[in-house]
């Protein structure tokens, strides 16, 4: 049995998470932190794949250098759907449901940062929000998500006293890379004053 893009399609709609989780609508900073469970910097330690009642995914193993919120501890493991690669099965047919496009992928050794939805309460799989849109990968000094951060300051205000002169060019950023540091305070302090809850951090009509 050969599975198809159809069913991996249909599985990922269903069964990952929220429905806004398995969508490829632009997410800014604000939905990122605002619809996320978890945010955390760490570095992937494994990455593995399998099958949970019937259900393909692959597990991410994370050492957590720093909680912005929740509390995962030292080690966080989550999994979201579908394999790393095709696996031929015991019987010999081939499996072909591999992480659909749009998904993370991830590899030993990133350095990341990830804004997680709460995990999905059938299944218990977990992505992140805006699926490659809210997963940053380190690159020295830089952090970038799977959209090169395209639109990640779109459409967004702020009271420009809550912020530092980097924060402000930040907020101008259309794309591209960004200064790690200046990402996470920015972040932290969303997190920690509660802005987009109080409307400090908002969308722009």
């Amino acid at each position: 049995m050969v599975r198809t893009g159809l069913l991996s399609l249909l599985l990922s709609v269903l069964l990952v998470a929220p429905a806004s989780a398995t969508s490829m609508r632009s997410q800014n900073l604000a939905d990122l932190i605002g619809l996320s469970e978890l945010i955390v910097t760490g570095r992937v330690m494994s990455v593995t794949d399998g099958f949970q009642k019937g259900v393909p995914y692959t597990e991410v193993t994370v050492s957590i250098d720093e909680a912005i919120r929740g509390a995962p501890g030292h080690r966080y493991t989550f999994r979201q759907f579908g394999l790393k690669a095709p696996r031929t099965l015991p019987d010999g047919r081939t499996y072909l449901v591999v992480t659909p496009q749009g998904l993370p992928r991830y590899e030993v050794g990133e350095d990341v940062l990830l804004f997680l939805y709460k995990k999905a309460s059938l299944t218990g799989l977990q992505t992140t929000v805006g699926l490659d849109q809210g997963t940053f990968k380190k690159k020295g000094n830089l952090y970038e998500n799977g959209f090169q951060n395209l639109g990640l300051m779109r459409g967004l205000a702020v009271n420009d006293d809550l912020l530092t002169p980097t924060e402000q060019k930040l907020m101008k950023k259309e794309k591209g890379p960004v200064q790690a540091e200046v990402l996470l305070d920015f972040v932290r302090k969303a997190v920690r004053e509660r802005w987009v809850e109080t409307g400090r951090l908002r969308h722009v009509r």
